[in-house]
């Protein structure tokens, strides 16, 4: 005989249901797992986008008040600028002109220390110029001056200063520069 087991009609059918049950367990976890990655998706695009706004915010926030520290230094400058200017006006009646003018002079000597130190807290430096050959990169060219006394290139006077903060330039020196002087010749009109 045969030692294959053979199964009844109602045994057949709990075998199928058993295995119904089985595989819809499965299907049942797989789709609790999608569901879960799902939920961790959603969840990580969510953060993912606060922190690109929260970035978005910050970028914002610093170049609007990026420069809070320097602007509260210099507004102590503007305040004793304004001082200057409120005692000489005071002083102008009870003063001789020649003791106001020192006063005056003195007091915007001290702002502009003051405001060179500023300056220097924060990493502005002044480009020096004067005397250096010229520099396409810190220095523009507003004239050229005929000279014997400077070589060629070199920058003979500084109109306005320029800066440089760091190592970044913020306004360039506006400067003459030296040009060998051409020698005219003898009974040219």
């Amino acid at each position: 005989m045969d030692t294959q087991e053979v199964k009844t009609p109602d045994e057949q059918a709990e075998t199928e249901i058993i295995e119904n049950i089985q595989s819809d367990g499965a299907l049942s976890e797989a789709e609790q797992q999608i569901i879960a990655l799902k939920d961790q998706l959603l969840r990580a695009l969510a953060e993912n986008e606060n922190t690109r706004r929260r970035g978005q915010k910050d970028k914002e926030d610093a170049l609007k008040y990026g420069v809070t520290n320097l602007a509260r230094d210099i507004i102590g400058v503007a305040d004793n600028l304004q001082r200057v200017l409120e005692n000489k006006s005071a002083a102008s009646d009870e003063v001789n002109t020649n003791e106001l003018s020192k006063a005056l002079f003195s007091g915007v000597d001290l702002i502009l220390k003051d405001l060179t130190s500023i300056f220097g807290r924060h990493g502005i430096q002044r480009i020096e110029a004067s005397g250096q050959q010229f520099d396409p990169h810190s220095h523009q060219a507003v004239f050229e001056q005929e000279t014997d006394e400077h070589t060629p290139g070199a920058v003979v006077q500084v109109i306005q200063d320029g800066y440089k903060i760091h190592e970044r330039l913020l306004r360039p020196a506006m400067v003459a520069v030296a040009k060998a002087k051409v020698e005219k010749a003898e009974g040219a009109a």
